[in-house]
């Protein structure tokens, strides 16, 4: 039988009901997934990113340390130096009876050795080489040998073959009576100062990689007001430390052989304590003083209005006397031995001791570090030497040297330096993180600066004031402005904009006063049209601005040079630096400015303007119906109730000005520098890394340090949007209600 629901098709319709509203469900749900999923896997990427580069940054990080190895035993013969090959795989011992031997590091096995047939009294390194070694003799007779080590294979076993043939020639230097000496090579000279007493002898060689007989010598001496203790020649031969045995420390000029005096001196320390041990840093730029009381100080040359002078730029205090320092062969290291027979690792520009161990080395012993810096070799008695494996990766990179002021060799006072990179390995790397946050936050500074105000009150005409008809066509048009590439801005903006700046600067300037005043006189004139004339013409007054700008610029560059000459004396840039005090770069703050301005400004306005848009018209109809003014009703109601997305905008703003990389790479001089003047350059975090990571090596100081830069700036944007967050729901909560 047939119902009357039936016979009107109701159960049809209602099946076709349910089963469209089963469809939505399933598309709701798939949808629901859909966008959950890519939630997730949006936080997964974050939170992926910041694991990677926090894995990347630790390992710079990881404590240094000094752990005691293994023991070689060896025939029994006092020693005069010991040291490491390259490859850490060998061990060196100069003996006091001429022996030269050569040991397996690993097993202590003997390689090779060879008999000088003299009695050797002192002996080490030619600075700054890694194989040559000056051996001074019983009868003052002074021998230059080195070391060479080949790989051999016999069948599939790989073996170190060490040679020792003669440096430079093949016969003896004879030096005369002499206490200390030391010899260093620079630039195919080879210069050797012998102490005795207070005397001090200088014998220079040039062209010496020619081999004996070195015929081009020069020989002069200096006689010192007091007895020497030690000498150390200085950087490229320059100068040489002389310490007194008064603990006065003196830097003797020795570039001009005919002419040889002290430049300056100084007392190391107050005259009760006794300086016990002396080394001289990578690049003779600086020495190392230790006294018995435990001091350290690291003393070196700068330069200040004054002139030259020696200063202690750096002080560690340890808990007993030292007795044994070291330096290491090609980083700015320091091994140090104290009394109590503890070992500690110092990096001064770190500014704090790395690593300490408990050993038994209570009096000097001969040691030396290898050239990798991962191995120190001691002679602690003459039938046995002791090697201690050292860890210190990164010792460059500490709180102290990342973020606070570091006093480098060479400078005057205490600075924020970045400088990775240097002309040799001599000059320790700056790796101060400071001039590039400062570079970061002045670049975002001065692009805001100009976006922010052009930005936001554009959005707050357009969506408030403009005519539809208008409004349709310009916010599409400057929406379309975030498409340009950044590379195209910053390749304007650093080739075409920067020398226009730079030759027409008091034009800029003069435009800077120009255009507000134009605009504020159109504001003017069009307030004072008759309304029925300002109704006639939808968006007639952008129509009107747009000529005053273009007018107000061109009448800015014709009247520029009027102005130089008026105010700047003819030459703007030469009154900046002569009477403002401000020196003038060409690719500078003030063209980033203007050209991250224009990148920043699109999405700053395509945000705000939606949000001033979207309060709802009957919110402005009821304040106008109430009697307000529409600029009582913009200030009053729309911003208020627009400020979460205008807040929003410009949070968005910040953070693409932080983040921005080609703009500051082309349009900047990308010179590290802390200086907010409008008219200097800036490195960025985000252009130091595009800079300098595909030149830096895997896995070194300076490759795990840019990643600790983008973290820095991954955190900085973090802490931004987090931050914009919670004012902007602070501000929804507080005027949500209106």
């Amino acid at each position: 039988m047939v119902t009357p629901a039936e016979q009107k098709g109701v159960i049809p319709h209602t099946l076709s009901a349910d089963r469209s509203a089963r469809k939505r469900a399933l598309l709701d749900q798939a949808v629901r997934y859909l966008v959950t999923t890519g939630g997730i896997t949006v936080l997964a990427a974050v939170v992926l990113i910041f694991v990677y580069l926090l894995w990347t940054v630790a390992p710079a990080f990881a404590p240094a340390s000094i752990t005691p190895s293994h023991q070689l035993s060896v025939l029994p013969r006092s020693a005069a130096l010991v040291d490491i090959s390259e490859s850490g795989e060998v061990a060196l011992r100069i003996s006091t009876d001429g022996v030269i031997e050569f040991y397996e590091v690993q097993q202590g096995t003997p390689l090779a050795a060879y008999d000088l047939g003299v009695p050797i009294s002192k002996a080490q390194r030619v600075y700054p080489t890694l194989n040559r070694y000056a051996l001074l003799d019983t009868t003052n007779r002074l021998w230059l040998v080195q070391t060479d080590f080949e790989v051999v294979f016999e069948g599939n076993v790989r073996k170190v073959v060490p040679r020792l043939e003669p440096a430079f020639g093949q016969q003896p230097i004879a030096l005369g009576a002499t206490a200390a000496f030391d010899a260093h090579l620079a630039n195919d000279t080879l210069t050797i100062a012998s102490v005795d007493g207070a005397r001090l002898s200088l014998l220079r060689y040039t062209n010496v990689e020619a081999g004996f007989p070195l015929l081009d010598a020069s020989e002069t001496s200096y006689l010192h007001e007091s007895p020497i203790a030690h000498a150390y020649l200085g950087p490229r031969n320059e100068w040489i430390f002389l310490q007194s045995e008064n603990n006065s420390l003196h830097v003797v000029g020795i570039r001009d052989f005919t002419h040889i005096e002290t430049i300056f001196q100084t007392q190391l320390g107050a005259p009760e304590r006794r300086v016990t041990a002396l080394t001289p840093l990578l690049g003779r730029q600086s020495i190392m003083v230790a006294d018995d009381r435990g001091s350290l100080a690291q003393w070196s040359v700068v330069r200040d209005s004054l002139g030259f002078r020696l200063q202690p730029i750096r002080s560690f205090e340890l808990q007993h006397g030292v007795h044994t320092l070291l330096a290491e062969p090609r980083r700015k290291g320091v091994f140090a031995a104290t009394g109590d027979g503890h070992l500690h690792l110092l990096y001064p520009a770190a500014g704090n001791i790395v690593a300490e161990q408990a050993a038994t080395m209570t009096s000097p012993v001969v040691s030396a570090i290898s050239p990798r810096a991962d191995l120190l070799l001691a002679s602690p008695a003459a039938d046995r030497l002791t090697l201690y494996q050292l860890h210190n990766e990164h010792p460059e990179l500490s709180f102290s040297a990342l973020w606070r002021q570091v006093w480098y060799e060479g400078y005057a006072a205490p600075v924020y330096s970045w400088q990775s990179s240097s002309a040799d390995n001599d000059f320790e790397p700056k790796f101060s993180l400071v001039p590039l946050l400062f570079g970061t936050l002045k670049a975002a500074f001065y692009a805001l600066l100009f976006a922010l105000p052009l930005a936001i009150m554009g959005a707050i005409y357009t969506a408030y004031f403009m005519a539809p008809e208008l409004r349709a066509w310009i916010k599409p048009g400057i929406e379309i402005m975030a498409a340009l590439p950044t590379v195209i801005l910053g390749f304007i903006g650093g080739l075409w904009l920067a020398p226009i700046i730079e030759s027409e600067l008091a034009s800029v300037l003069t435009a800077f006063i120009a255009v507000p005043l134009a605009l504020l006189s159109v504001a003017v004139a069009w307030s004072a049209t008759p309304p029925s004339i300002r109704r006639r013409v939808p968006g007639g007054f952008a129509l009107v601005v747009i000529p005053a700008i273009i007018v107000s610029v061109s009448l800015s560059f014709q009247l520029g040079p009027v102005f130089e000459n008026l105010f700047f004396f003819g030459d703007s840039r030469a009154w900046l630096r002569e009477v403002a005090g401000l020196d003038y770069a060409q690719r500078n703050a003030l063209v980033v400015g203007m050209v991250m301005g224009l990148a920043v400004i699109p999405p700053i306005f395509s945000i705000a303007e939606d949000a001033i848009h979207g309060v709802p018209q009957h919110l402005i109809n009821g304040s106008l119906a109430l009697g307000a003014t529409p600029w009582q009703t913009l200030t009053q109601v729309v911003l208020l109730t627009a400020g979460p997305g205008i807040f929003a905008a410009v949070m968005v703003g910040v953070g693409r000005a932080v983040g921005e990389t080609m703009i500051v790479l082309m349009a900047t001089g990308n010179t590290p520098i802390m200086d907010i003047n409008i008219f200097e350059g800036m490195r960025t975090f985000a252009a130091n890394i595009a800079v300098e990571l595909p030149e830096t090596e895997v896995d070194s100081s300076h490759y795990r340090i840019l990643f600790l830069t983008a973290l820095v700036l991954f955190v900085i944007t973090f802490a931004f949007n987090t931050m914009a967050e919670i004012v902007r729901e602070r501000l929804r909560s507080h005027y949500g209600r209106l």
